[in-house]
């Protein structure tokens, strides 16, 4: 009896354990989703902007992202599939919904929506420019060593947008590819640089 007592409450104590992590893993997951909701519905809120948009187009744009909403709320009421699974899904519905709204603009709004793209890129590039120029100042960079950077710029920055280009990924698989990216640049910018030099960084690094 004794036994069986004891055998009752380790299986009472393994199911409470199992329901509790079982709860904890969906309110981080659940915590992740609307976290991604918001994300997202923080972009549709910008669409349009600066494009003139007719009210023919507006409302079209309504209907888009209300049967977007609907459907990502569906997805994440779903508990029975994986994250890899979800993120597989939601690319699915962002790039429908991305390619809905692209069909409803003109020629000229198009036009105007990847002049911004590049507008970002080459503030992009400045940037990397000045950073560059302080790093050479800072730093005292070699010729050879400016020259390495440069081209690690440049290869990485194809390599992030690629991935930002990418339709078949969704947003959150973006961003980890482009954290992935960041970090083998700064390891490859890393690699140019003297023992010294690298103390010295981190000198300033914290400083700053």
């Amino acid at each position: 009896m004794k036994r069986i007592t004891i055998l009752f409450m380790s299986a009472s104590l393994l199911l409470s354990f199992t329901v509790t992590q079982a709860q904890e893993t969906g309110g981080k997951r659940r915590g992740k989703l609307e976290k991604r909701e918001k994300m997202a519905g923080d972009k549709k809120a910008g669409f349009g902007k600066d494009l003139n948009l007719t009210e023919e187009q507006k409302a079209e744009a309504k209907k888009i992202n209300e049967e977007y909403n609907a459907k990502v709320k569906a997805l994440k009421s779903n508990d029975k599939i994986t994250m890899g699974e979800y993120n597989k899904q939601m690319a699915a519905l962002q790039k429908e919904r991305r390619e809905k709204l692209e069909a409803i603009l003109t020629p000229e709004q198009k036009e105007k929506v990847e002049s911004r793209k590049q507008d970002k890129e080459d503030k992009m590039q400045k940037r990397e420019e000045m950073v560059l120029e302080k790093m050479k100042e800072n730093l005292n960079l070699s010729d050879d060593q400016v020259t390495k950077i440069k081209t690690i710029n440049e290869t990485y920055a194809k390599k992030a947008q690629a991935v930002r280009n990418d339709k078949n990924l969704s947003q959150e698989q973006k961003k980890q590819a482009l954290l992935a990216i960041a970090k083998e640049r700064k390891e490859a910018i890393g690699n140019t640089l003297t023992t010294e030099q690298k103390e010295k960084q981190k000198n300033l690094r914290n400083r700053d």
